[in-house]
């Protein structure tokens, strides 16, 4: 799948004085990826580098721990090495305009480093080449911070589909998660590649884009009522928060109360008590 954004009337242009991280990440996948066919071409040498560099449960097993970055510069033939160098070039550039390349490596890393966990935890003894999951940390990275960007997606290379951003990322979510619990997956580390979307898509949420998890907006209601709270005199808080708690327990009892009710039963109680204290009384 490739894909293009659409340029506006002031396209910004994706050029600065030093080589991009980008290019250093492609550089990096086709040097190696030669080196390991190049290996594999020498009489007697054939799946060598599969066996100590790829990433798989007996490797793991035997104390070969490199292979957790290793095989994320492994490929299994030239198709497989293009389509992810594709991907990391249209999605990583945006990536790394927009966040810098700290955190465009910081993804691109950590995608393919849960990405591969996930795979041998449940996804069977494969043996696990390829840059995809980090591939897939990117491409989430920038469908969370463009979502609305109309991008035109050649699926296959073939049929040209407009789409938004953010719909290009759900499908790169669904489609894993489909192949992974059925047959028609074949030999492909979809959960490496379920694992590395959804790691650039919380590290993007992370750094501020999409709007804040459901936990952070609990969190912020809970404490922006807490501070209206504290904020009100004693008349108006028993107006508008006690009231409404004492005709809950004359209908329902006491026993019906939240943890929430009670902890403003008893903040009442200690503005009220502030507003009897004499003046100068601890």
């Amino acid at each position: 799948m490739e894909f293009g954004r659409q340029s506006g009337p002031y396209p910004q242009r994706w050029s600065t004085e030093r080589i991009s991280f980008v290019t250093m990440l492609i550089a990096a996948n086709v040097v190696v990826s030669l080196l390991q066919w190049g290996v594999d071409g020498l009489h007697g040498m054939d799946g060598l580098a599969e066996k100590y560099f790829a990433l798989s449960r007996e490797g793991i097993s035997q104390g070969y721990y490199w292979q957790f970055l290793s095989y994320m510069f492994l490929h299994g033939g030239i198709l497989h090495l293009l389509f992810n160098c594709l991907g990391l070039y249209f999605a990583g550039r945006e990536v790394e305009l927009v966040c810098g390349p700290k955190h465009l490596l910081g993804m691109y890393f950590m995608g393919g480093f849960l990405g591969g966990i996930l795979q041998l935890a449940m996804g069977g003894d494969i043996s696990l080449m390829g840059a995809s999951a980090g591939v897939c940390a990117v491409l989430l990275a920038f469908t969370t911070m463009l979502p609305e960007l109309e991008i035109t997606a050649l699926l296959f290379f073939i049929i040209p589909i407009r789409m938004r951003a953010k719909w290009l990322g759900r499908a790169v979510i669904v489609s894993s998660i489909f192949f992974a619990v059925t047959p028609w997956g074949g030999n492909v580390g979809h959960l490496a590649h379920l694992g590395g979307a959804l790691t650039g898509w919380f590290y993007t949420r992370r750094l501020g884009f999409g709007g804040a998890f459901w936990f952070q907006r609990v969190f912020r209601d809970r404490r922006v009522t807490r501070e209206r709270q504290e904020r009100m005199d004693p008349n108006e808080f028993i107006s508008r928060e006690i009231d409404p708690i004492l005709d809950k327990i004359a209908r329902e009892g006491i026993q019906s109360l939240t943890r929430s009710e009670r902890r403003i039963l008893e903040l009442g109680r200690e503005k009220i008590a502030k507003k009897t204290s004499p003046p100068g009384a601890p």
